[in-house]
């Protein structure tokens, strides 16, 4: 199995971060980086530009048959994606 690539992500992913951390999942898959861990310890805001971003990538990891995993997520962030539909479309640890 390929090496998984952890991102540590940032405290908050919103309309304002969120343009730069697309950029940087687009650099991982510019250097064939597919089996991803995303670890959330230190978020604790997630906008929707946010959730746009981790659908983004899991489209992009399926297409590449890789894996993503999200790591560390905080009762209210799970919230958000529990909400959103978003927990049963990505893999949480």
């Amino acid at each position: 199995m390929a090496e998984e690539y952890v991102v540590r992500t940032i405290p908050r992913i919103d309309t304002v971060t969120a343009p730069k951390f697309e950029e940087e999942v687009k650099a991982l898959f510019a250097e064939k980086k597919t089996n991803l861990v995303f670890d959330l310890e230190d978020t604790v805001y997630v906008s929707s530009a946010g959730l746009r971003v981790f659908l983004f990538a899991q489209k992009k990891v399926n297409a590449a048959g890789g894996s993503m995993v999200l790591r560390n997520v905080k009762p209210q962030i799970m919230e958000i994606f529990e909400v959103t539909g978003f927990s049963g479309i990505l893999t949480f640890e």
